[in-house]
């Protein structure tokens, strides 16, 4: 497959699009796009932002989003049909593609309701008439991509795409375990823990709101402070005990937030660097001397700082034990057990040495390690665990995407011409699970 294919991870939080074999447009980026999948408006500036708009944005507070998904379904088509128009536009970052000319191969949400996909088809195949389409669960991606075919030289040495694999996808809505049979999702082995990167952001949230500043309408400001700040303890006594004491000081990190001032860079804030002094109030600028000011009175800019201490481990911690928010589910490590110990015995072994990280939330300082850990007391002993982290989390779909279409492996997609015969019903029963994108197989189906 020759053809240029546009591959977009269509996700809740972003989107990320990349091109598979070398596009025709001149102009055409080859690098990774990566769009806001949402309409913000700001007040101050009263201006609504769609997509790559956003990043000409001056003033991330009080803003109000207006989100394509909820809770991991696409059940907002306006604003996904606005988002889409203007990354294939010419304008700003777009990609500057006629849909009718180009093919596509599309992230889906895992277990995707019939009627969302339908929808899915009729936007991509009547509205933006795209010449060929391919809806696919993002994990399935995974196995043609640059981590899962990079085996270490202790398990094996060769470098296709493997056979059994486990994808951890811990993305803004859910984080999945998904278990991966020959490029076929055993679908009743899915895990689900009903936390990602937008819950852990309103935890931090409502954390920072009660005891310190009210942050309650700053989302942008406290999804950077928690990238920032955030990791994943691997030692939770220790570093509790830690930040309740006099010590605390090596726990706690200050981040500056932003003063909002005309012409400030320091537009979502900032973490100060713990071995650098802070600044003198002299250092500060005067309103009243900056660009846009009308110069009456000359108030001193004091800085607004958030002492984040044991928030920094306890947001991360809900994906390894949900419980801390009352969540009643299972933590990360437990639903990776038990998904592998639900498969076949005899895969069982190649499953738990075959264990990769996707998505956002797995970029937080000291997660491998600590499910690396978790793992290896919950495996049986004769086995051997390996956990990889994708080197890019949040691009490591679309990156697999294009691995898959260059190297021929994902198979072919479906034109348009096919879908105006018999529609999305009909396709379904001709093609079956080529079109689906799920390839899905249950247990039994096994045969092992």
């Amino acid at each position: 497959m020759n053809e240029p294919t546009l591959i977009i991870d269509n996700g809740a939080h972003t989107i990320k699009a990349l091109w598979a074999n070398k596009p025709t447009h001149p102009n055409a980026s080859t690098a990774p796009q990566v769009y806001r999948n949402a309409i913000i408006r700001s007040k101050t500036e009263r201006k609504n932002y769609i997509a790559d708009e956003f990043d000409d944005c001056q003033d991330f507070g009080a803003l109000t989003m207006r989100l394509a998904f909820e809770r991991g379904i696409l059940n907002n088509w306006d604003v996904e049909k606005q988002v889409w128009d203007r990354i294939f536009s010419n304008k700003g970052r777009g990609l500057a593609i006629d849909p009718s000319a180009t093919r596509f191969v599309i992230t889906e949400p895992m277990h995707n309701l019939p009627n969302v996909r339908e929808h899915y088809d009729q936007i991509l195949f009547e509205e933006l008439e795209v010449s060929a389409c391919l809806r696919i669960p993002g994990p399935l991606l995974v196995p043609f991509g640059p981590t899962a075919t990079r085996h270490d030289e202790a398990t094996s040495t060769d470098k296709g795409t493997p056979e059994c694999l486990i994808v951890v996808d811990a993305g803004f809505s859910f984080t999945h375990v998904v278990p991966i049979y020959k490029g076929r999702l055993i679908e009743d082995a899915i895990q689900r823990i009903d936390a990602g990167g937008k819950l852990l952001t309103n935890h931090l949230k409502e954390l920072v709101s009660f005891r310190q500043w009210y942050m309650m309408d700053q989302t942008m400001v406290m999804e950077r402070a928690k990238e920032e700040c955030c990791y994943v303890t691997n030692q939770w006594e220790k570093d509790w005990t830690l930040a309740n004491s006099n010590q605390a000081d090596q726990i706690v990190r200050t981040y500056v937030l932003p003063d909002f001032l005309p012409g400030s860079k320091n537009k979502l804030g900032y973490l100060r660097d713990p071995n650098v002094a802070p600044p003198s109030p002299s250092a500060f600028p005067i309103v009243s001397e900056m660009p846009g000011s009308n110069g009456q009175g000359t108030p001193v800019v004091e800085e607004q700082l958030l002492q984040l201490n044991n928030e920094r481990f306890t947001v991360p911690e809900v994906l390894f034990n949900p419980t801390t928010i009352d969540l009643n589910q299972q933590g990360l490590s437990e639903c990776i057990a038990s998904c592998i110990a639900s498969l076949p015995l005899p895969l069982q072994g190649l499953y738990w040495s075959n264990i990769i990280l996707v998505g956002g939330s797995t970029s937080f300082p000291g997660f491998q390690t600590r499910l690396f850990n978790e793992i290896r007391s919950l495996a049986p002993q004769e086995f051997f665990v390996n956990v990889r982290l994708s080197k890019e989390p949040v691009l490591e779909i679309v990156k697999s995407g294009k691995e898959g279409v260059e190297s021929g492996e994902l198979g072919s997609l479906v034109s348009r011409k096919e879908y105006l015969e018999v529609g999305s019903a009909g396709l379904k029963k001709r093609f079956g699970k080529r079109f689906e994108g799920g390839r899905g197989v249950m247990l039994e189906d096994l045969g092992l």
